[in-house]
């Protein structure tokens, strides 16, 4: 009896350390894409180019990056609000070598479109860090 009460105690014990872990990695995860979209929100498209993981940049020139960004982002207005509606995990991102990936998908509220979704795929870094490796806004 008394092994099968510390079997159970030490399940109990590893799952909650590995869900407090899922939950810090996500709570960094999102805090990196907010601090990264509070640039995009700002207008600041080449440090928001800048403060991405290299697979963005590798993909698309500062240019390409601050014209597609300002074509997609400007003609809807400001944000009025984001709220975290799904967070994944993959392996595999389109347009992207396999890897860590987590895509985080807010619902935004825009001044002019109203409501919309943006999706920010960030990738997992040699340092342990999430940085930014894709945006679309829907």
């Amino acid at each position: 009896m008394k092994k099968q009460f510390f079997a159970l105690l030490l399940l109990l014990f590893c799952t909650s350390a590995i869900y407090a872990s899922v939950e810090d990695i996500l709570k960094n995860v999102e805090r990196s894409a907010r601090t990264w979209l509070e640039l995009v929100d700002s207008g600041e498209y080449l440090e928001s180019w800048k403060n991405s993981s290299d697979l963005l940049r590798g993909n698309r020139s500062e240019s390409d990056w601050i014209k597609s960004i300002t074509a997609t982002r400007a003609p809807h207005g400001s944000v009025d609000a984001r709220y975290i509606a799904t967070a994944a995990q993959s392996k595999t991102w389109p347009d992207l070598p396999d890897g860590e990936y987590i895509i985080l998908q807010f619902y935004i509220t825009l001044s002019i479109k109203g409501l919309a979704m943006e999706t920010v795929t960030l990738s997992k870094q040699s340092d342990g860090t999430w940085l930014v490796a894709d945006y679309s806004l829907d």
